[in-house]
């Protein structure tokens, strides 16, 4: 997810159509465009720490993939 819109941060709140369209130009999956989508908030976000709030991305991503976790 911060490969399309993580760059957007770090200038001040980020509005919710600059996250979307981020993600489309720079050819985000289909799925991703959708869960931002649905989960993004109607106001900008102030941070990747706001993002997150919104967004459920699991700590252990290999564990979602059907792969160990890294110990």
């Amino acid at each position: 997810m911060l490969d399309f819109v993580g760059e957007l941060f770090g200038h001040g709140p980020v509005p919710r159509a600059a996250l979307l369209a981020a993600a489309r130009a720079e050819d985000a999956r289909a799925r991703l465009y959708e869960v931002l989508d649905a989960a993004l908030p109607d106001r900008p976000l102030t941070g990747l720490d706001d993002l997150w709030r919104h967004v459920d991305v699991p700590e252990d991503l290999g564990a979602v993939r059907g792969l160990p976790s890294p110990r």
